[in-house]
């Protein structure tokens, strides 16, 4: 006797009920498809974050400007989208769906543009008490060597975990101040770069850094993990002689034992799924 579950009935079952699948008008498939394409609730995300500027003349031009909302475009599910082309294009046709952003699990991206603002007002003294659940934090390469911006905001970063820098490409050269192109579709993965990648992409410095006692000539060539190195170095260097800036208490993340601050480096890269191959078995339904 055999039971459910067990290997002679278990395939059967699930052939018929994908062939069943297929018999349902197009349009409740459609549905169906809408439904489950996006990625599972469980999957981080990215949140852009984007500076909502004041009208120019109005009555509040006066304000500083102040972020847009934040929310989280969720991607495609890859696996889902390569079960057949029915799939495929359904989820192209649909809008994006959003949901808010949780501090807790989901990357948020600091663009070039938006950086200062962050730095300085979302995380200054009279800023937003949402930035101390802030577990993933990704910034631009351009502003990845910002001097003392990020280690004050760092006073109130209280539960940084991950420090990403975000490069324009996974392959080539890039000067350290080029920027990243925001991607066309706001719900572009976030990835990590792998370790062939790291070694290959290249980033290089040729400026004039000038300070009140002269100009200072930079001038290097690294790879990924040398340059995660290096925005450590500088960040922990910059730390350490204000862990009490202002008078305030010390960065929640230093570990004054090991002199460091307790965060992991990532590097990443916007890149859009590739799916459009499908899967072994997949059909159209």
């Amino acid at each position: 006797m055999t039971t459910p579950s067990s290997p002679q009935t278990a395939p059967a079952a699930q052939t018929g009920d994908f062939a069943q699948f297929s018999r349902l008008p197009p349009d409740i498939r459609h549905e169906i498809w809408r439904a489950a394409s996006s990625s599972p609730a469980s999957t981080p995300g990215v949140c852009i974050f984007t500076i909502a500027k004041p009208e120019c003349c109005g009555p509040n031009s006066h304000r500083p400007a102040v972020h847009a909302p934040l929310v989280v475009h969720e991607p495609a599910n890859p696996a889902l989208l390569a079960t057949s082309t029915e799939a495929y294009d359904i989820a192209l046709r649909s809008k994006t769906p959003t949901r808010p952003y949780n501090p807790a699990t989901d990357i948020l991206y600091i663009p070039k543009d938006g950086f200062y603002n962050f730095m300085g007002d979302v995380c200054g003294r009279l800023g937003e008490p949402w930035v101390a659940d802030i577990r993933h934090l990704a910034l631009a390469l351009p502003v990845a060597d910002q001097g003392l911006w990020l280690p004050i905001a760092l006073l109130r970063l209280a539960s940084l975990q991950t420090l990403s820098i975000v490069y324009p490409a996974a392959s080539g050269t890039f000067e350290c101040h080029d920027d990243v192109p925001l991607p066309g579709d706001s719900s572009t993965p976030l990835r990590l770069l792998t370790e062939e990648e790291r070694a290959r992409l290249t980033i290089v410095a040729d400026y004039e850094y000038e300070t009140h006692g002269g100009t200072f000539p930079i001038r290097w060539r690294k790879n990924v993990d040398e340059h995660l190195t290096l925005v450590e170095g500088e960040l922990v260097s910059n730390t350490l002689p204000n862990r009490r800036i202002l008078n305030e208490e010390p960065v929640p993340i230093w570990d004054g034992d090991a002199q460091r601050l307790v965060l992991r480096y990532q590097a990443r890269v916007f890149e859009p799924l590739k799916v459009k191959t499908f899967a072994s078995g997949g059909r159209d339904v």
